[in-house]
């Protein structure tokens, strides 16, 4: 029996995925599965600070060689210095507004 407790499987992501909010890079896709991701940030000028637990983001996910490019909606459930962890809220209905 697997001790793997995971509730969605995990995607396989292109290595060099990027993940962008605003227009700046926050750094590489480097997990993904049905109910969230991970991102490797850069280390250049991004602070776990500026992700606390709970903030909202809208993500831009591009895949550089084949130009693909998905939007969704996450909100941070954790961040350190090298990575972020976001849950996807796109499509929930708590994340739907009258």
């Amino acid at each position: 029996m697997s001790s793997e407790r995971r509730q969605f499987p995990r995607f396989t992501i292109p290595e060099n995925a990027m993940a962008y909010e605003g227009g700046r890079k926050l750094g590489r896709v480097s997990q993904a599965g049905g109910g969230g991701m991970l991102i490797d940030v850069v280390p250049e000028g991004i602070s776990p600070a500026e992700f606390p637990t709970g903030r909202r983001l809208r993500v831009t996910v591009v895949e550089p060689a084949t130009g693909a490019r998905t939007t969704i909606d996450v909100i941070v459930r954790y961040a350190n210095a090298t990575g972020v962890g976001a849950e996807f809220i796109t499509g929930k209905e708590a994340d739907v507004t009258a």
